[in-house]
């Protein structure tokens, strides 16, 4: 996640607001609906969607309390919002923010919770290992 890119990096909701992770859409008793706008085209639908539905049962369980909605552009006040509620911006930093989540292990197992974050430091390794087009760009020109 890239701030400033048109995607939220904070656990943020609004009514009818774009710039939030959590969209509420308000409208007739058939209409009203939520958009989930943190699940990236690159993210395994299935997990997406099993992760929504596990946090919003999570709340309902423990009987959370929402924070105030945000009113206005969500991503001016991102910064200003407690470290619970920003999101990693990398790879590495999610992963290690999904293996030491006891809500994660709850939702998912510990052994699929285990297994995925394995996954996914192999996947921070590879990334790490190679030179990106942008490197390559930027490096050679100072040469």
């Amino acid at each position: 996640l890239v701030k400033g890119f048109w995607a939220p990096t904070a656990a943020t909701w609004g009514i009818d607001n774009r710039t939030c992770a959590l969209r509420a859409i308000p409208g007739s008793d058939k209409s009203q609906r939520l958009e989930f706008r943190l699940g990236a085209a690159d993210g395994n639908p299935y997990l997406v969607a099993a992760a929504n539905i596990a946090a919003g049962l999570l709340g309902i369980e423990r009987k959370l309390t929402p924070t105030a909605p945000v009113i206005g552009n969500a991503y001016e006040v991102e910064d200003t919002l407690p470290p619970e509620l920003q999101l990693a911006t990398n790879l590495r930093d999610a992963t290690r923010d999904f293996k030491s989540s006891t809500e994660a292990a709850e939702a998912f197992g510990p052994d699929f919770t285990e297994h995925y974050a394995t996954s996914r430091d192999w996947e921070v390794r590879e990334y790490e290992r190679h030179v990106n087009d942008w490197q390559l760009k930027r490096y050679f020109e100072l040469i």
